[in-house]
């Protein structure tokens, strides 16, 4: 059990107390996903290799959107 904040550690702490932060963005837990021997192995290669690139293409997809926060934010200032 932790009794500290873990928002308090720093990226060292962190490290030094084996604590590993779970992905931050879908790309990242993707590239996580693709890594998993035990995902591979319970949906087989064909299905896992498929669903890695369906997801990857949806990441690429999600990325490029301008959403209404950023076009406030950003097209305000030109």
């Amino acid at each position: 059990p932790m009794e500290r904040n873990l928002y308090h550690l720093t990226a060292d702490e962190r490290r030094e107390r084996g604590i590993v932060s779970l992905p931050e963005t879908l790309g990242e837990a993707i590239e996580e996903l693709a890594q998993s021997e035990l995902v591979r192995e319970a949906l087989g290669e064909h299905i896992f290799s498929n669903y890695v690139k369906l997801k990857r293409k949806e990441w690429d997809e999600y990325r490029v959107q301008v959403t209404e926060w950023e076009k406030t934010k950003y097209l305000a200032s030109l």
